[in-house]
């Protein structure tokens, strides 16, 4: 696997990649913990997200089309140039003072464009940089990489926001106070700020020196179709290969019931529970991270499951991983959250190497940058709507919420492993 970082090139687009995923997951925790300090209200973070993910959403499908019609790689270089100046400003503004709610959702909807066309390209790009028979061990680096960044950045994050850390309590319904702390913050808050700025700068920088090779050579982009029929075809793919189909439609029910527990509902319990809620948040989305880690290295090394079974054993995991959220709830030492975590990252991703290998290796070259925005749409496209709706429900009793969707989540887990049409392989119709 790491002979890969032999070739300069890939070692130089591994090391922005890195850099930027820390940047990313420090930004990931800051961004709550911002909303949340600003204004004590699990809605308002939920909504401020929802804001985030609509122009993400409506723009995803047109951001695997532009891929399709440039690059990855200057979708990319475009995408991050816009998120550094982004973070930049909101760093500049926290720390003068002079940031109000509004602005935070101002914000938020731009990074919600940027995000629309950085996302396909991201996950488009790998073929580019490496050829097919190397396409495992590139997603395995890919994966351990954003998960190392996922590790270390919210734990940096939390140090970074909190100052200094003097130890981890139980504080009982004392806390409650702890949500209208913003100015305890504040400082804090614009150092993380500043450093996901510096990240998103070394990346682009980095972009820059990566050589790609070209995909789709044989596609005529001097009479290029428009945007809706050119995302139609990658729809019709996906939707007449029934395992695709199954694995698509399952990772829409998983982000939506599952993401926002995660980057609304955890905040908001750790916020309840423990006097420094930042820190131990950030360890809990580390020992996440560190189990992801583990777990796309495996992915890398270990032969995975036959194609027919990737998609059942992916949502066969995922039973477990839904669990965690009510495991969290009834029993509450900060050990047992990371514990459960870490199993979970360390699961998922080990089959997620797997599954994002087979897709590109399945899919046409000349769709794969809208099947990988589709991907991206059905992972994160219905996030908005449940940012809302799960935040609402979060302010209204957390506890209920968390349990609610882990048994949803089991539940649905549980049938698409089981249902007949996850391990159909060939697509009904014919894809020119």
């Amino acid at each position: 696997m790491f002979s890969l970082f032999k070739d300069r090139n890939f070692s130089i687009f591994w090391f922005g990649e890195m850099v930027s995923v820390i940047g990313d997951h420090i930004s990931m925790l800051a961004f709550p913990w911002l909303v949340l300090q600003m204004t004590g209200s699990a809605t308002l973070t939920g909504l401020v997200f929802a804001v985030q993910g609509v122009p993400r959403a409506f723009l995803m499908l047109a951001g695997g089309v532009m891929v399709d019609r440039t690059s990855p790689k200057a979708v990319m270089v475009a995408s991050n140039g816009l998120r550094m100046l982004l973070v930049m400003s909101l760093a500049y503004m926290i720390s003068q003072d002079n940031v109000s709610i509004v602005t935070v959702f101002v914000m938020a909807f731009a990074f919600g464009v940027a995000d629309a066309f950085f996302y396909p390209a991201s996950t488009s790009i790998l073929p580019s940089l490496v050829t097919t028979d190397k396409l495992q061990a590139g997603n395995a680096i890919v994966q351990t990489t954003l998960h190392l960044g996922m590790t270390v950045g919210p734990m940096i994050a939390g140090l970074i926001i909190a100052g200094e850390i003097n130890g981890i309590s139980q504080s009982g319904e004392g806390n409650n106070s702890a949500l209208v702390s913003y100015e305890k913050d504040r400082e804090g808050l614009a150092r993380a700020f500043f450093v996901d700025g510096l990240t998103f700068a070394l990346s682009l920088v980095s972009l820059l020196f990566v050589k790609v090779q070209p995909l789709n050579t044989d596609t005529d982009k001097a009479n290029p179709q428009s945007l809706w029929t050119e995302a139609k075809e990658a729809i019709a793919w996906v939707w007449s290969v029934p395992a695709v189909r199954m694995g698509f439609v399952g990772m829409a029910v998983i982000h939506f019931f599952f993401m926002p527990m995660i980057y609304v509902g955890l905040p908001v319990l750790a916020n309840q529970r423990f006097s420094e809620g930042a820190y131990v948040y950030g360890l809990e989305m580390a020992a996440y991270g560190g189990g992801a880690f583990i777990g796309a290295a495996l992915g890398g090394w270990l032969a995975g499951p036959k194609d027919k079974n990737i998609i059942p054993m992916i949502f066969a995991v995922n039973i477990f991983s839904g669990s965690t959220l009510a495991l969290v709830i009834f029993y509450e030492p900060y050990w047992w959250a990371m514990l459960l975590f870490f199993l979970a990252g360390l699961a998922d991703n080990y089959f997620w190497v797997h599954f994002a290998t087979w897709l590109q290796k399945k899919t046409p070259s000349s769709l794969l940058g809208r099947v990988m925005s589709l991907l991206m749409f059905m992972s994160l496209g219905l996030v908005p709507i449940a940012d809302a709706v799960l935040g609402f429900a979060i302010d209204w009793n957390l506890h209920i919420t968390m349990v609610g969707c882990s048994l949803i989540l089991m539940i649905v887990s549980l049938f698409i492993a089981l249902h007949p049409s996850s391990r159909k392989l060939e697509s009904a119709t014919v894809t020119n």
